[in-house]
């Protein structure tokens, strides 16, 4: 099995997107002021999430010529990628949902930020639990230590960019946060 840059960048936009959403949905559970930060991590996580896993499909060959092959992986649960797609799929759903709910001036019901919030985890550590399952080929690929360090990776990159846009986009609401 041979991983180019393609799937490099899907783990790195699948991270930044799951850690958007997760500061997102943080900062709307403790920081109601903080609507614009909100705004921009919903808007960067389906986008960043999506174009990660576009890469995935053109990487894994099926691309835009057979997208529904994808949907063939869910007929094999003992399969790690069968419930990455489970994941993928249902946090696309979510992070499209609040982001519709934001953009309609509305408050996301704390129910869809927590599930989101758990999806988004769920979307970090999966990509290294991926790698941890080719631990055979790559001992260093420590199963137990790969989900924690990528959910880390996330939080990290995600958060980086949603402050990065909010300062560019809302410095007033930036510069009020207690950072």
């Amino acid at each position: 099995m041979v991983w180019d840059g393609l799937i490099a960048c899907y783990l790195f936009l699948a991270g930044l997107g799951a850690g958007a959403f997760a500061l997102a949905a943080l900062a709307g559970l403790t920081r109601p002021e903080a609507a614009k930060l909100r705004t921009i991590g919903y808007i960067i996580a389906p986008i960043a999430v999506g174009a990660g896993t576009v890469l995935l499909m053109v990487d894994a060959k099926a691309g835009l010529m057979n997208p529904l092959r994808f949907f063939g992986l869910l007929a094999n649960f003992s399969s790690v990628m069968a419930w990455g797609v489970v994941i993928l799929i249902a946090f696309m759903a979510v992070s499209i949902a609040a982001l519709v709910i934001m953009l309609a001036k509305k408050r996301t019901p704390k129910a869809l930020d927590i599930a989101g919030m758990a999806l988004a985890v769920c979307v970090a550590a999966y990509t290294g639990v991926l790698l941890g399952d080719a631990g055979l080929a790559f001992p260093l690929w420590n199963m137990a230590v790969l989900p924690v360090l990528f959910a880390v990776s996330a939080a990290s990159t995600g958060i980086a960019a949603v402050l990065l846009a909010t300062r560019i986009a809302a410095p007033e609401e930036a510069g009020a946060l207690p950072l």
